[in-house]
């Protein structure tokens, strides 16, 4: 007896020893890559990434051009199909692999060029979007003067076509047709110094180039810690625009004319949701206003504890972010029905898109107001939050990309390096936007940058997890189409529910599989069917503009056809079609990170793992994908 309880008690120790062993192992293992600092920091980092400057001065534009309050049918339609669906996916692929929109294709790893492209377009975007933090520094500085620069017309930068509508009195002979309003020659001429076309770039502006090293070095400063620093920074800037847009309502509300801007945003006009075009935008808008497919989403919820219910913030975010461009047409066009009511205009006369809304239109409405100065600055410190809050997710998916190449613990050193090369590797690529016709090159990122892969790569990863993700149908009993959406999307669905705790709704599962790949589908058709040309103004940019333009949207593409080429040339052993199959499998290591949540999910711990078909981030030159091991 006493031989078997010593026994006993040597096999508790051992069981103990092991278990103890398995912390430690969790442990360093939840080490290696950064977590948020807390739930919160997640979710206001995520609220501030899809709420940016899109919500503020483009959406208001698309419902004045595509008929007021009617617009939000196609806008709500595109957000339940493709915008909360996508959003949900896209927190749970990151949440689940704790992994980078790269790392991710582990889940099939032909289509791993998709998150390449992803990161391609990040940084694109990141390059051009930095510079309008760079102009709202400028004009915060600006608005610190006696008289606001743009509210006259008696600077050197002013031309004899400069109008002041505010002394309509003064210039009773003066044709209106040709004129200019102040701060559209401030915008043009004292901050661009504008040349005649993108052939001529100009000089640099060397105004410009400070406020844009000021934005580089507040970008580096609150990234350069990872999500850590980055989530802290955002409980000031997810949450302080909105205090300004509050301000500014109940300031707007009061002014005269406020009541007639804001019936001519909200007035629907039906007629005009027979026009392709205004459910082209509303995909658009929910695309671009979400950060869909830019990879910063599933950067953001690879940070996150395995069990968070990533599922709920989704659809808290997606609420939260349409809601805001709602709230901020109210108070953009409050302002704007103002401004039309003082200067004796139409409000059609002095409404403008993107950056002229918000450099244009909006600085000249807030310099008829008492204290012009205090609403100018409060307004582009606002433009600053909101930019930098999108800023960061964009530098951060693409240090991640970079970081997950790593080692952990490289990566652990060394990541402060990744995070200063890529902030400097921007800054010098971004450098042609400070020259005088800087706003030209703006303007053809902008129009090209994203706007075709982002509904591509959407519908790439829609299919792969819907039709590709889950056990081999072919070896199953099962009709075609059943086994399709039965057994492979549900394989995701229960890798979900082990994270949450319960099944995402039906209705989503159906967007997925259905819905949502269709709808990409058609949005991809009318971009290409109603494509219009780049311009700026009245100049219409030349076919090799055009052409440059097509080249910059083709590079996220050309990732994906090129990556596939490699992987089956290189990453795999046997016959094409013994590739693909192999290719098309989740490799090895795909799952969890940590081993009790593989056990949880039915994958193998990672330390059982033979590492002949692994993931291509953690693969040395001579290690290949094998049929054998699928």
């Amino acid at each position: 007896m006493a031989v078997h309880k010593k026994s006993v008690d040597i096999n508790t120790v051992e069981a103990n020893g092991n278990a103890k062993q398995q912390v430690v192992v969790e442990a360093k293992e939840d080490e290696d890559r950064d977590q948020w600092g807390s739930h919160i920091d997640f979710l206001l980092t995520s609220v501030g990434y899809a709420v940016g400057l899109g919500n503020v001065w483009r959406f208001p534009y698309l419902c004045f051009k595509n008929g007021g309050g009617a617009f939000l049918i196609p806008y709500i339609i595109f957000l339940c199909i493709a915008g909360a669906p996508f959003f949900i996916m896209e927190f749970s692929l990151g949440q689940f692999s704790s992994l980078g929109c790269i790392g991710i294709w582990n889940v099939a790893p032909l289509f791993r060029g998709v998150g390449i492209g992803m990161v391609l377009i990040s940084v694109v975007v990141s390059i051009y979007y930095n510079v309008i933090v760079g102009w709202s520094i400028y004009y915060m500085g600006a608005s610190c003067q006696s008289t606001l620069p743009w509210s006259t017309c008696n600077n050197t930068w002013n031309t004899e076509n400069c109008f002041d509508s505010s002394h309509s009195e003064l210039n009773l002979t003066f044709n209106v047709n040709e004129s200019r309003r102040p701060s559209e020659e401030y915008w043009l001429y004292r901050v661009h110094g504008i040349t005649e076309s993108i052939g001529d770039m100009g000089e640099m502006n060397w105004d410009v180039f400070g406020a844009f090293v000021a934005a580089w070095i507040i970008v580096f400063l609150c990234i350069i810690k990872g999500v850590k620093s980055a989530g802290k920074v955002v409980y000031f800037t997810a949450t302080f625009p909105y205090v300004v847009l509050f301000i500014l309502l109940i300031r707007g509300a009061t002014l005269p004319g406020a009541g007639k801007g804001i019936e001519f945003y909200v007035t629907p006009r039906f007629e005009k949701l027979a026009n392709p075009e205004v459910w082209k935008d509303a995909a658009n808008q929910i695309f671009y206003s979400l950060g869909l497919s830019f990879g910063g989403l599933i950067t953001f919820a690879s940070y996150n504890k395995y069990k968070n219910n990533c599922y709920r913030d989704a659809l808290l975010v997606t609420v939260i972010n349409c809601g805001t461009s709602i709230f901020a047409g109210f108070v953009i066009f409050s302002v704007l029905g103002f401004m039309a009511h003082d200067s004796q205009q139409d409000i059609e006369d002095v409404v403008d898109e993107g950056p002229g809304l918000a450099f244009k239109v909006y600085p000249e409405a807030l310099s008829r107001l008492p204290l012009p100065q205090l609403w100018s600055f409060l307004f582009f410190f606002m433009l600053l939050t909101l930019g930098l809050d999108s800023q960061f997710a964009m530098c951060e998916t693409a240090i991640t990309a970079i970081s997950d190449e790593l080692s952990p613990s490289t990566r652990k050193r060394w990541k402060w390096l990744v995070t200063f090369g890529v902030c400097f590797a921007f800054f010098l690529l971004g450098l042609p936007m400070c020259m005088q016709g800087g706003i030209y090159v703006f303007t053809l990122l902008d129009w090209y940058a994203a706007k075709y892969a982002l509904f591509t790569f959407s519908l790439c990863y829609a299919l792969v997890i819907s039709y590709a993700y889950g056990k081999h149908f072919r070896a199953m009993n099962v009709p075609f189409v059943i086994s399709l959406f039965d057994i492979r999307l549900k394989r995701f669905v229960k890798e979900v529910r082990t994270m949450i705790g319960s099944d995402v709704f039906v209705y989503f599962q159906t967007c997925w599989a259905v819905i949502s790949p269709l709808g990409m589908l058609t949005v991809l058709v009318m971009a290409f069917v109603f494509y219009t040309p780049a311009y700026y103004g009245e100049h219409t940019f030349p076919d090799w503009a055009q052409a440059l333009g097509w080249v910059i949207a083709s590079i996220p593409f050309a990732a994906v056809p090129v990556y596939a080429i490699y992987a089956l040339f290189f990453l795999a052993d046997g016959t094409i079609i013994e590739r693909l199959k192999v290719l098309m499998r989740p490799s090895a290591d795909w799952g969890p990170s940590l081993d009790k949540y593989r056990n949880e999910a039915g994958y193998e711990p990672k330390s059982g793992l033979e590492l002949t078909h692994t993931a291509p981030q953690h693969m040395s030159s001579t290690e290949k994908y094998t049929i054998k091991d699928c």
